[in-house]
């Protein structure tokens, strides 16, 4: 099967932004990914149905309706893409008064020199770690090769997860130098720091399982139960 779709992509193919049906025929013929995409289905469900998501709702269709300037003419997309950033609001108790802040979703991609994202490469090869964090301070990320061996990426040593800045996306360093053989990178986000071991075994034991199923290494799914939210991107190393 081909690589899974990032919760980015399934997030934008549950806003009605995918307009080539890709994911769609992907998630219909992914059970990992159509089981996630469902559960993204729920929380954004419920985030709207909070009387705060509500409330803010009303005040932008009130704000569009009373604007007369021009741009306004896509306004009615526009309500509807931040009615999609309130799906990823959660609510954080603050003492006495209620707090709110995005959720943002996760992703994890490569990244060349230069800064464009990066699918292919060639060995010898420099390229960076680039993750959206949303709400979670910890990161860890690990790589399975063809082999199957899993072993982590980011950070290099250690035994816990690292840490990063919450809420936007954050190049990890140093940069990485390509070497023959694609991988599969599959990140794990958490508010707590993440055993690096804990990790690297669950991830072991889904290579294992696919292979009993006929799958490659590159195929597995990311193992769900580590952190609080996950996500895949792979690599593929050209000669």
């Amino acid at each position: 099967m081909a690589e899974h779709l990032t919760r980015l992509e399934l997030d934008e193919w549950l806003s009605g932004l995918d307009a080539s049906g890709r994911a769609e025929r992907h998630v219909a013929a992914c059970p990992a990914c159509g089981m996630i995409a469902e559960r993204m289905r729920q929380a954004r469900a419920s985030s709207l149905a909070q009387p705060r998501a509500k409330a803010v709702l009303a005040r932008l269709e009130e704000k569009r309706a009373r604007s007369a300037r021009p741009w306004w003419s896509w306004g009615v997309p526009l309500v509807t893409a931040l009615a999609v950033g309130l799906a990823l609001v959660v609510y954080v108790p603050r003492g006495a008064e209620d707090g709110v802040r995005l959720k943002g979703t996760v992703a994890l991609r490569l990244l060349s020199v230069q800064g464009t994202p990066v699918q292919d490469a060639r060995p010898g090869e420099q390229v960076t770690l680039a993750v959206g964090t949303g709400p979670y301070r910890n990161v860890l990320v690990l790589a399975v090769d063809e082999a199957g061996a899993v072993d982590p990426l980011w950070p290099r040593e250690g035994q816990t997860s690292g840490t990063v800045e919450p809420g936007a996306e954050v190049r990890l360093f140093p940069a990485l130098e390509v070497t023959p053989g694609s991988v599969a990178l599959h990140a794990f986000f958490s508010d707590a720091p993440l055993d690096v071991a804990q990790a690297r075994e669950a991830l072991t034991a889904r290579v294992a399982e696919a292979r009993g199923k006929g799958q490659g290494p590159l195929e597995v799914a990311t193992p769900e139960a580590i952190g609080k939210a996950q996500a895949r991107t792979l690599l593929r190393v050209v000669p």
